[in-house]
Formats: structure tokens, C-alpha cells, sequence
């Protein structure tokens, strides 16, 4: 299993989106982190999949259109949100400095 990045791991902890539905996805991109599927790197190809509408996966996390909403899946467990507000957060998530603040 991949070492997981601590940095981007407490940032995106320290994150709280303010849709209630990118909440939800949200806790699922930090168990990503966590363990060690996703990175910076893997983070900015996710960002590019999402805005072509293009699914992508890592490991047993999975991100697939569904309609207008992304499906985000975490071995068992899924949560839905929007694409477009996710892509922003990832999209901030990433901006982040290495302090921690924008």
C-alpha cells in the first residue's frame, strides 16, 4: 500500500465543504488520502477526469458519472455530489500552500 501524503491528508481534514452533498463525497477523498490511493498527482489527473466527464478510479476508489452527479465509491460505501463542486474543492484542496492556508 502507498505511503500516504500526512501534509495533504491534515489539509484536506481541516477542509469542510460548505454543500452538504461535497460533505458526504468529502469523507470519502479523505479515506482515499488516508490509505494512500490518492496523492497530489493522482488528485490533478482526478480534476482533469472530472472536468472531460470522464470516470476515473484508484484502487477501490471510484468516481463515475451518474447523470448530472458523480458517484464516488469507497470499497462499499458511496456518496453522490456535484462535479462541478467538487472539482472545486480538490481544486482548493491542491491550491493549498504547504502551511496549510491559501
Amino acid at each position: 500500500m502507498p505511503d500516504p501524503d500526512t501534509q495533504l491528508v491534515r489539509q484536506a481534514e481541516g477542509r469542510i465543504p460548505d454543500d452538504p452533498d461535497v460533505r458526504d463525497c468529502w469523507g470519502l477523498i479523505r479515506r482515499g488520502l488516508e490509505v494512500g490511493w490518492l496523492d497530489r498527482a493522482e488528485i490533478g489527473e482526478l480534476i482533469e477526469h472530472l472536468r472531460e466527464r470522464r470516470d476515473f478510479g484508484v484502487e477501490e476508489l471510484l468516481f463515475a458519472h451518474s447523470g448530472d452527479r458523480l458517484r464516488i465509491c469507497f470499497l462499499d460505501d458511496t456518496a453522490t455530489c456535484s462535479p462541478g463542486a467538487m472539482m472545486e474543492e480538490l481544486t482548493a484542496l491542491l491550491a493549498l500552500g504547504s502551511d496549510g492556508r491559501t
